[in-house]
């Protein structure tokens, strides 16, 4: 084969390779569905003020503008996965914060949740939910 040949080919291969990674990184990931029932809220104002609460107490700020917030009317908990009992869920895919109807006005919970977005973190790290934040957030279980 000629060095020209080989050149084309690898050159060639290198573009192949680079068009399939586009490729499969611009598919539309698996997303998780809202919970059954959800339907959007229109937050109060007071969710704001949690908001400001909760970034002063973890020492991070984000853009509570960037969350959907939604509920699930008439309960308090709701089934997500194999949890049948959750009354508040954030959602990374959606940026998005679920509310069991009866709990809306919980500022432990809405602050809880409102943790995991600021965090961008479906966990409890102690040192946010316990240590830093522990006075003003729901704990979990």
């Amino acid at each position: 084969m000629r060095l020209v040949d080989r050149r084309m080919k690898a050159l060639w291969l290198r573009w192949s390779v680079a068009l399939g990674l586009v490729l499969v990184c611009s598919c539309e990931s698996p997303k998780e569905p809202l919970p059954a029932g959800a339907i959007a809220l229109d937050p109060p104002p007071i969710y704001r003020v949690w908001w400001t609460e909760v970034e002063a107490c973890s020492g991070i700020t984000s853009d509570v503008d960037a969350i959907s917030w939604y509920y699930v009317p008439n309960t308090g908990v709701f089934p997500v996965g194999s949890d049948p009992n959750v009354d508040g869920y954030w959602q990374p895919y959606h940026h998005s914060i679920t509310l069991a109807g009866f709990n809306v006005n919980d500022a432990l919970l809405v602050r809880h949740e409102e943790l995991h977005a600021i965090l961008h973190n479906v966990g409890h790290p102690t040192e946010y939910f316990v240590q830093k934040c522990g006075s003003i957030v729901a704990t979990p279980q």
